[in-house]
């Protein structure tokens, strides 16, 4: 539905570096990155807002590269609305359709069909200044549903939002994919909303693609370090690779016979990601599924979003982080206070190898 093929773009003294990227009908596709790194540039380029210097851009299997943005069919949601302030919700809904010259009827009945769908039937006469966060964010994704664009383009479209009104929209937005089959592209920085909502990501740092894939597939086999880390991997030690499966480290070797095919190519370079949840506190399991098993000091504890972080160390130096859930430390026998030693294992499944130094 939507294809990128190697663009390059220069804005002054950024650079989009041979950019490519597929996005299949129906699919909800997340591009995941920091701040600055050229989300909104890349998705103002598809829309048609800068020119390219090489590569293209094809549209429903057309060449759109050289189109002008009205002749793309793409809907655009940004992270402040770009609603019109003097129109009330019901025109700024109908902006568009009047544009392609449909009816009156044809009009009214488009709009409230999609205001029905958003549930915002009753604000129609509203001025858009009295709207809050979460309603204005659904009359802009009204405005670009009602044209029922090839792509909707999502830039940011959460983050200027309360954190209720967020989780809401966050769900609305799985229920619009579902319910309408539409292609979305959405931008964000934060990873709870890459995961809740796409079924393809791709990871952006630097005007660069760096990796792509499904959620779990990119989570569990992070390209470099540089990836897992905006994945929010939040444990990495330096390894060497020791015989066919094994690796030496700060904590003592770890065995990983059975957990990943292959073996690092430069043994002695290589970081090993430890998700949170792969440090098991009071292991239960059995042996073989553990690459590690040891005790480490509760250096420190802190509650986020209902969960408790411990911040773990061992006598080798290396630290480690995970969380528990209120329900995971009702389960267990040992005090989780400062100072603690705890049995800790660290589960074979979910730890992977990317090179010490990114490529």
């Amino acid at each position: 539905m939507l294809r990128v093929q190697e663009i390059s773009v220069t804005l002054g003294n950024f650079m989009l570096k041979n950019i490519t990227l597929h996005v299949k009908g129906g699919e909800y596709m997340v591009l995941l990155g920091p701040t600055g790194t050229g989300k909104t540039v890349l998705l103002e380029t598809i829309v048609g807002m800068h020119a390219v210097e090489s590569g293209k851009i094809f549209i429903h299997g057309k060449d759109a590269t050289r189109l002008p943005p009205e002749k793309r069919n793409l809907g655009v949601v940004y992270q402040d609305y770009a609603l019109f302030p003097h129109l009330t919700v019901r025109k700024n809904i109908a902006f568009g359709l009047r544009l392609r010259g449909n009816t009156r009827e044809e009009t009214t009945r488009k709009v409230e069909e999609m205001a029905d769908f958003l549930d915002i039937g009753q604000i129609l006469e509203r001025r858009t200044v009295n709207l809050s966060g979460g309603e204005g964010q659904r009359v802009a994704l009204a405005r670009a549903l009602v044209l029922k664009p090839y792509v909707l383009l999502l830039d940011e479209p959460l983050s200027a939002l309360d954190r209720t009104s967020r989780d809401r929209l966050r769900r609305e937005l799985k229920r619009i994919h579902k319910e309408m089959g539409i292609t979305i592209l959405h931008i964000t920085h934060d990873l709870t909303e890459a995961f809740f909502l796409a079924s393809h990501l791709a990871v952006m740092k630097d005007g660069r693609i760096l990796q792509q894939g499904s959620p779990g597939a990119v989570l569990r086999a992070p390209k470099n370090r540089t990836v897992a880390e905006l994945l929010g991997v939040e444990n990495l030690i330096k390894a060497e690779a020791a015989g066919e499966r094994g690796f030496l480290t700060s904590l003592g070797p770890l065995d990983m016979e059975g957990a990943f095919p292959g073996k690092p190519e430069y043994a002695a370079d290589v970081y090993l990601t430890i998700p949170g949840w792969c440090v098991e506190v009071v292991p239960q399991r059995e042996t073989k599924q553990y690459a590690w098993m040891g005790k480490m000091r509760v250096e420190g504890t802190n509650f986020l979003d209902g969960l408790m972080e411990l911040e773990l160390t061992h006598t080798g130096g290396e630290r480690l982080r995970t969380s528990l859930s209120r329900r995971e430390i009702s389960l267990l026998d040992i005090p989780l206070e400062i100072g603690a030693q705890l049995p800790v294992g660290l589960l074979k499944e979910g730890i992977y190898w990317v090179p010490r130094f990114n490529s």
